[in-house]
């Protein structure tokens, strides 16, 4: 990689590459000060016996229902909250794709149903434990004298404080070590990841409801939808973490391609599973359908934003006709051959269910997965054991939420049916993602960068004037696009206030501006490669030619990228490789990140990223104690208070 010496005119205003501004910090804590005063007022009022027109609403939406009072109105509010946040993720992921980092977290108008999103699911678990009053199920835990809470409202609460803090966290995490610009950052994963685990407290939240509720209100709701319809349809919606594969479905993803296939195999199977189990014969297929409904719902809510780029997704009906033809074969009936059950499907959709998606992808996604066929198996192999991790993990929550919503329960927990099989589920997830998520440079390789039909009719461009060109990289030494995963030029974030112009050639999934995706086609000479379509190398866009090779090497030639003051390290000088240049491959996400600080050490990274992990794995157990909890029956001297 070359730096040119001639350094091309910066944006007159570039955003700041740290944490937000000081006076953006005071509006949103305002913003959530209101919302949680609120809440503190409320809660205050039901505890001490003095009631409130939310409590109105709750007892009135309680009426309606027939759930508790602590059930109806804090999952309306909580589902409410979710779409909102779900909708302003669709939104904010492609404007930083196409456009890069904000001027400032108030400057971007996605983040404000993101916020108020997660202000909204965090208090909806509060607001169950400030309604919380009897009749309340066999297990609750004591928050102070008098004042027990479901285990469901628990998890809700604990899903939305994490998401909650990883604002603040988020800023913090800038100022520290700089931007990345990804979903899956650490503090990202924070808030996204409360946002998609505060589901799973709602179909706990029902099967508590279940041991409460009276028979004239569980009649009123199987007169409207069917009782395990409802909870059928909220085990469904505990697929919602499937939105962290949106830089997938975007077509820019920074993590390696086997990590789609691990994430959709599991998540697909222990849903499927779960609902197939719940529900009987149709179950999977209401998963499927609740999945793209969902997905069709934001398609068509973002394409009437201007110059948005749209997310595709996999497909899921692959997985769901294979769970209910071996459901249809096995009867899996009351807990008979359930274990097989779970391991066949499992098996089956991490293999033939994800072979049906990569053909899927091949359609309508807009990045397939993967390019080159020979690394299918290496694929298919992993995900049909993340699979089956999934498909444990199923035969768990199902049997939980049977157990938790059932007055028939074990008291001793060593009773408890497939004991140990949801933690076999997280161990075979975390495993594979920590395997093989971590994106690595491997070996270096070494190519010569030669530039053809400049726009400018010169031999190359020099970054200061509109540009394009087709790239051309021979590589030195043996052909390493061979058998590469992907091997294709990206071009992104050519932000159209800063000279991104509408004839800048796009592929057919994007037809927006800040997104160049293309090719990298053989020319017939020997590891020598050249660009289907020009890229653009000039403005605020960053070019790169990525290459990927199983299972997780992520490399780039770094091609073009502006100078940018803001950021205070050598990443953000301008890089403008020379016409005949010899370029080495390094770690793309040193290129796509470039805002990441790069004199902060390896360490400081590491134990960084370990504190969130280890968060997210204490919670998930906490999640998991709170299903065990709930599913075991009360000691029969005593009602146990917990």
């Amino acid at each position: 990689m070359i730096l040119s010496p001639h350094l091309a005119a910066a944006p007159s205003a570039t955003p700041p590459a740290g944490g937000a501004a000081f006076h953006e910090i005071l509006i949103a804590a305002g913003i959530a000060s209101v919302v949680i005063l609120f809440f503190g007022w409320v809660t205050l009022m039901e505890r001490t016996n003095r009631p409130t027109f939310v409590g109105r609403l709750a007892d009135w939406a309680a009426k309606i229902s027939g759930l508790p009072r602590w059930v109806a109105l804090p999952i309306v509010l909580g589902l409410i909250s979710i779409a909102s946040a779900a909708w302003g993720v669709w939104w904010d992921v492609p404007i930083h794709m196409q456009r890069g980092r904000d001027s400032g977290p108030l400057a971007n108008p996605s983040h404000y149903p993101i916020f108020l999103g997660i202000l909204g699911f965090c208090h909806a678990g509060i607001l169950s434990m400030a309604l919380a009053r009897d009749p309340l199920p066999r297990h609750t835990i004591k928050l102070a004298p008098g004042w027990r809470t479901p285990l469901g409202a628990v998890i809700i609460t604990g899903a939305g404080f994490i998401a909650l803090v990883g604002f603040p966290a988020d800023d913090l995490w800038h100022r520290f070590f700089g931007q990345d610009v990804t979903e899956w950052g650490p503090t990202h994963t924070m808030m996204i990841g409360g946002a998609v685990t505060f589901i799973l407290g709602v179909p706990l939240l029902l099967a508590e409801a279940a041991q409460v509720s009276t028979g004239s209100g569980r009649a009123l709701l199987a007169r409207l939808f069917g009782h395990r319809i409802v909870t059928g349809l909220a085990i469904a919606a505990c697929g919602i973490p499937f939105a962290f594969l949106m830089e997938f479905d975007l077509g820019v993803p920074q993590f390696p391609a086997v990590t789609q296939f691990i994430i959709f195999g599991f998540l697909a199977a222990w849903i499927c599973t779960s609902v197939r189990l719940w529900i009987g014969p149709g179950g999977a297929l209401l998963v499927a359908s609740g999945y793209l409904l969902i997905h069709a719902a934001l398609w068509l809510s973002i394409e009437v934003l201007p110059d948005v780029l749209l997310a595709r997704f996999l497909l899921l009906i692959p997985s769901a006709l294979i769970v209910e033809a071996v459901g249809l074969a096995m009867r899996p009936n009351k807990n008979k051959r359930a274990i097989p059950f779970a391991l066949v499907s499992g098996a089956l959709v991490g293999s033939l269910g994800m072979y049906g998606e990569w053909l899927w992808s091949k359609v309508f996604m807009p990045l397939p997965q993967p390019f080159n066929a020979d690394t299918l198996p290496f694929m298919l192999t992993v995900s049909t054991v993340a699979g089956i991790g999934g498909g444990f993990m199923g035969l768990w929550m199902r049997s939980r939420i049977t157990l938790a919503g059932s007055a028939e329960a074990p008291s001793d927990p060593k009773q408890l049916r497939y004991r140990g099989f949801g933690l076999v589920g997280l161990v075979v997830f975390v495993g594979l993602m920590g395997t093989f998520g971590v994106p690595r440079q491997g070996d270096t390789y070494a190519g010569t960068i030669t530039y053809s039909d400049v726009s400018t009719g010169g031999t190359q461009c020099d970054g200061q004037q509109r540009c394009l060109a087709r790239v051309t990289v021979t590589f030195q030494g043996k052909d390493m696009a061979k058998d590469a995963v992907w091997f294709y030029a990206l071009a992104w974030q050519g932000n159209p206030k800063h000279g991104a112009g509408s004839d800048v050639p796009t592929d057919p999934t994007a037809h927006v501006p800040g997104i160049v995706r293309t090719a990298l086609e053989p020319t017939g000479k020997p590891g020598q490669y050249t660009t289907k379509d020009p890229v653009p190398i000039y403005g605020s866009w960053k070019t790169l030619l990525r290459l990927h090779r199983a299972p997780s090497q992520m490399v780039s030639f770094p091609i073009y990228a502006p100078n940018d003051p803001a950021i205070k390290a050598a990443t953000g000088r301008q890089v403008l490789v020379d016409n005949g240049a010899t370029v080495k491959t390094e770690l793309e996400s040193k290129f796509l990140q470039r805002e990441k600080k790069d004199n902060i050490p390896v360490w400081a990274f590491t134990i960084g990223y370990l504190l969130v992990l280890g968060i997210w794995i204490a919670m998930f157990l906490f999640y998991g104690w709170c299903y065990n909890r709930a599913a075991t029956g009360a000691p029969a001297r005593r009602r146990t208070d917990d």
